[in-house]
Parts: C-alpha cells; structure tokens; sequence
C-alpha cells in the first residue's frame, strides 16, 4: 500500500511539474511558481521541481532561496550541466561570484558547445576580479554563438579593463551592429573613447549611462525639462550630482561655464560635499549661484542637467575644454570645528596624510585599494609625520601600523568633505589609492601621489595618461623648488586633470612592492627639495 501511494504522489508531483513548465513558458510565472511550492512540499527530492523551482526564484530576486534548492541539487547531481549553470548564476547574482567559478567551469566542461554556460563562467570570473581569465571564456562563447551580444559587450569591457581600449572600441561597436540599443555596449564604447581622448563622440555615447541599471540607486525625476544644450541665458538651471564624491568633485570644474553662458545655477550635491562646494570657486569666481543639498526641497528652476552630462552638453570637445587648466577650483574653508589643527612642522619633516582603501562595493575595489601593509615601507622613512585619512572598516587597520612610528589618526574628526579638506590644506603631500580624498587634494591643487593598479584603470586616468604634451609632473611635489636629478628620474607626466596630482602605477597586477619604492622616491626628492 505505501509504495502505491508513493507512486501517486511521485505522479501527481510530474503532474504539477509539467504544469507548471507550461505555465511558465506561457508567461505564468506566478501561477507556475504556486504550482512548484506545492509539488515541492509533497516531494522535496523531485529534481525538476527543485531545479525550476529555484530558477524562477532567481528570476524573482530570490538569491538565497534559490541557492538553498540548487545547491544541494547540484551535489546530487554533479553532471547534470544545467543544474551546475543555475546554481553558479544564483550565487553570481547573490555576490558569491568568487564561489560560482567552480559549478560553472563544471558546467563548461559537462558541456563545451554551451554559449550559456561559458557565457555564465565567463561573468564570474570577471565580477570576481580574474577578468583576464574571463577573456577566453567570452571568446569561446563567441565561437559557439557568434551574435551573443551580451558577450561582445562583456568582452569590451574586459578589454577596456585590461587598458585595451583600442579592442574595446571595435568589440563595442561589433556588439551594436547586432543590437543598436545595448545600452552596456554603448557606455563601454565611451569608455573606450574617452580613453582615447575622443571626447566629442565620448561624451555622447556616455549619455547612455542612463539607460543602465548603474545610477538605480540616484535616479531622480525633476519637474523640468532636461536641458539639451540650448541657450541658457537669462535661465536658472538645476545641475545636480548623479555619481560619487569623486566624480562630483571632477566635475564640478564645468559648472562655471554655464554660469559664463549667462544661466543662474543651482548646483544639488549631496550633504557630505555641501559645504565644501558651497564656498568653491575658479578664479575668484563662485562655482554656482546655490548649492544645495541633494536632500533639499529644489528651488524654482527652468531647466536640470547632470553634473556628469555636462561635458556633452556644453560641449567641451577639446583637451583644453575638457581638462580646464585651472591648477585648484576649491578653497579650503578656514575655523572648522572638526577638522583636525596640527602644529607647525618640524625643519625638513613632510607631513603626509594616508589612504589605503575604498569602498569595498566598488566594482574593481580589488584590484585599486592596496592596504595598509602595503604602505608600511614607508615608515622606515625618516623626517615624515604621519596623518591617516582612512575612514571607514579600512581605518581598523592601524592596528598593523608599527608602534614606533607615530601617527595621528584624523578620520574620527572628518564629518564632511570641509574638515577634510581643511585638514589636507595643512599637509605637504597626500598617497592616496584612486578614491574621492585623491580628486578633492588635486581640486584644492595640494600636492598628491595617487597609486594606480595595472588593470582596470579608471577612463579618466588613462586618458590623462594619454598626455601628447610629455610634459614632466609639475612642480607642485617640491614647491615650485628646482629638481634634484632624483626627483627628475621619478617624476612622471604631467597629469592634465589636476596639475598637482602624480599618478604612480603598479607595474604588475597585485604587486605594490614596486609602486611603493618609487613613491618612496618620490619622497626622499620631497625632502631633499
């Protein structure tokens, strides 16, 4: 009698699967996925149920719940390809990129001629930082499916990663001759461009940004219309930040232009930038009419632009446009309450302010945040007063920081990008990774050595990288003091963002060891200045 029964249930539970999967390629998610937890609850060993189940549990945001029913699925079930393909997707899209490199390349190697399951590996491996492990893998994706247009777009990114922007352009625009609308494809083509210093059709392929799923978390919808580049005279424009402090504070070098062209701005950024760019100027002229914060009820205005659309907008389609040789367009605030007072420094002591990390949900935090053990190298170097500038879980790492070397932590007393930047104007130089501390000390025109990793270089970097001129770094390290032939061998190309800033960078991926020694030269030039 029980294994009577058990073959009915065994039979009503295909009964519902089968259902369900008709369900599903019907458009009937909801009642498909209904169907499943019911026939999961008789039998929760059924395979298909459980697989199918936890897909349209992935489809619906459901990450850990999916994975809860295809993980153990896929120990059962070691060579079944499509179980190992939706558990790795399930643990890309819940962050465990890193862990779903082994189910996938498993799923590569069950079946070869599978572009969705080298397309999934390929994903991984690039979410999870071994991007040039992900370049063959989208090659073999392509070989299976020569039109898989996500593929192409992945791969120009990967391209564009590995500072091969000249094969990031041509794998983009390859991507959009089969898809005209890929939004992805078209903002890696403007990385690509922008690289290249191709500014006028960088800049508007970069429009398509807003078409991605990148500023989600910004999006905001004025009552305006959006400025397209029109006259603005006699207008109030509404410029408000869309991206992160890094990028507000680039770009904010453009804002005094639209006011040249005869509109009042408001400029919305957000709270911990307020401050700060409320008293910013270029050339004694103030950035905007009205900062506000991005929180604030917005004042009555003709017309909104994003910060980051202006360059398309104005347009700025030369390097003299699009740079802005101004050595500093922020002043420093003076009597801030937070921001850290150091006494005068002792004869032929630098004083030198530390950031070794960003955040960690930055895309390539991996590979340009270098640590803090990194940077102890340095403290061997005598005459150098230490200030870190590290804010967040990073700042922790000062426990590792030799005890015989004395340091003055100033995150606790940094609320805002004011007291950091009145605290940066005390310093003679800061090292910084690739972070918001590194655009704000070059706006402030304070002397900086910004260390950049091999891969995945930031577009505006290697673009200023790209520098025709050749000219050498300027003076701004030694004070406009004569060079000493150390300081000279060091010394890089001028970086034409911010004048004040010299980019040092890795040599080899991962390897900082280099990157410090030279930033050590750097210093002892400093000194010996």
């Amino acid at each position: 009698m029980a294994t009577t029964v058990g073959r009915a249930n065994a039979s009503q539970t295909d009964e519902q699967f089968q259902s369900a999967l008709a369900l599903a390629r019907s458009g009937d998610c909801d009642g498909a996925m209904r169907l499943l937890e019911k026939a999961y609850a008789r039998d929760a060993k059924h395979p298909g149920v459980r697989n199918t189940l936890g897909v349209l549990r992935l489809e619906r945001g459901d990450h850990a719940g999916a994975i809860a029913l295809l993980k153990p699925l896929a120990r059962e079930l070691p060579n079944a390809a499509g179980i190992q393909l939706n558990l790795g997707n399930a643990l890309v899209a819940a962050g465990r990129a890193a862990d779903a490199i082994a189910p996938l390349k498993r799923a590569t190697s069950l079946d070869a001629t599978s572009a969705l399951s080298w397309y999934g590996y390929g994903r991984a491996l690039q979410t999870a930082g071994r991007v040039s492990d992900a370049e063959p893998a989208y090659v073999h994706v392509l070989r299976c499916a020569p039109e898989h247009v996500d593929a192409l777009a992945n791969l120009a990114a990967v391209y564009n990663f590995l500072d091969r922007t000249t094969e990031g352009e041509g794998t983009a625009r390859a991507a959009l001759r089969l898809h005209p609308s890929h939004a992805g494809a078209h903002v890696n083509l403007a990385v690509s461009l922008l690289a290249q210093r191709r500014w006028a059709e960088g800049w508007a392929e970069y429009e398509w940004r807003e078409a991605t799923t990148l500023l989600d978390a910004q999006r905001r919808t004025w009552g305006s219309p959006r400025w397209d580049g029109g006259t603005v005279e006699g207008k109030t424009m509404l410029v408000y930040a869309e991206q992160g402090y890094g990028d507000t504070l680039q770009f904010v070098r453009y804002v005094p232009r639209l006011r040249a062209l005869g509109a009042r701005v408001i400029l919305a950024v957000p709270a911990a930038l307020h401050s700060l760019l409320a008293n910013g100027c270029v050339q004694a002229i103030p950035l905007a009419d009205d900062v506000v914060r991005l929180s604030d009820e917005m004042p009555s205005h003709d017309y909104h632009v994003p910060l980051t659309g202006l360059p398309h907008r104005l347009p700025c389609t030369t390097d003299a446009l699009v740079f802005v040789d101004d050595a500093s367009y922020l002043v420093a605030p003076s009597n801030r309450d937070g921001a850290l007072v150091l006494h005068e420094p002792r004869s032929q002591h630098l004083r030198v302010g530390l950031v070794w990390a960003g955040s960690g949900t930055h895309v390539n935090d991996m590979h340009r945040s270098c640590g803090l053990k990194a940077l102890l190298p340095l403290t061997d170097e005598p005459q150098i007063e230490w200030v870190s500038l590290q804010a967040g879980d990073p700042a922790r790492e000062l426990s590792i920081w030799p005890k015989r070397v004395p340091i003055i932590d100033a995150a606790p007393l940094l609320h805002d990008f004011a007291d950091t930047a009145a605290t940066i104007s005390q310093l003679d130089v800061v090292i910084t990774i690739d972070s918001a501390v590194a655009h704000l000390a070059g706006a402030l025109g304070r002397p900086c050595v910004l260390l950049l990793p091999r891969i995945g270089l930031d577009w505006r970097w290697t673009a200023a990288r790209n520098t025709p001129s050749g000219e050498q770094f300027n003076d701004a390290l030694n004070d406009g003091s004569r060079r000493s032939a150390t300081s000279q061998a060091v010394l890089a190309e001028r970086n034409p963002w911010y004048h004040s800033v010299q980019c040092v960078r890795q040599s080899a991926s991962g390897d900082w060891t280099s990157t410090i020694a030279r930033v050590r030269e750097l210093l002892r030039a400093r000194r010996a200045a």
